[in-house]
């Protein structure tokens, strides 16, 4: 038994020691009624494959911290596309925190209507690292969920944030005459 809780424990362990996986980076919008929040967060080893491939190596080991910041905050701000009914929703002020796995940036954008219907949105970023993939999560209100952008759909979606309660108003309405049908037959079978 003590050597099946050892194997286990070893076989196990490998996958805890992994850091952010280079191959994916989060992007999470959250809507406000003064400003939106965007916060990324994404491993450093996939953003230092993109620099080296744009820049090159020797320049990025003569960059100081300021500069490299500043580098990956234009690049974001260059590979990032967000439209909302029609609206080009800008990346405004922001901040970026380097870590040694993982970088995080945080982007004020403008106010998102509560009423919005249409969300663009084109991440090209880390386009270049063969098989990356982004998960963008949205909370527009009360209207919330997430998209994969990858090669697949070339880093770009379109979704409808109308309500489809009048959808959900017809189903429900359908499920209560369906029951209703359904509890008249099952009485006139069993009282006839």
């Amino acid at each position: 038994m003590k050597y099946f809780i050892i194997g286990l424990i070893l076989s196990i362990s490998p996958l805890f020691s992994f850091g952010h996986n280079s191959l994916s980076a989060k992007y999470q919008l959250e809507a406000g009624e003064n400003a939106s929040l965007l916060t990324i967060s994404l491993s450093q080893d996939g953003m230092n494959q993109v620099l080296i491939k744009e820049h090159g190596r020797q320049k990025l080991e003569n960059l100081d911290k300021k500069e490299l910041e500043e580098l990956i905050v234009n690049y974001i701000k260059k590979h990032f596309e967000l439209t909302i009914d029609k609206k080009v929703m800008d990346l405004k002020d922001g901040g970026i925190k380097l870590g040694s796995h993982q970088t995080d940036l945080k982007f004020i954008l403008p106010p998102i209507s509560k009423n919005a219907e249409n969300l663009e949105i084109n991440i090209s970023a880390f386009k270049e690292n063969e098989n990356h993939q982004t998960i963008f999560y949205y909370l527009i209100y009360d209207k919330g969920g997430h998209l994969i952008l990858s090669n697949i759909n070339d880093y770009q979606a379109d979704l409808s944030l109308k309500d489809d309660s009048s959808k959900n108003l017809i189903w429900s309405i359908s499920a209560v005459l369906a029951g209703m049908v359904l509890l008249f037959i099952l009485f006139r079978k069993y009282y006839a």
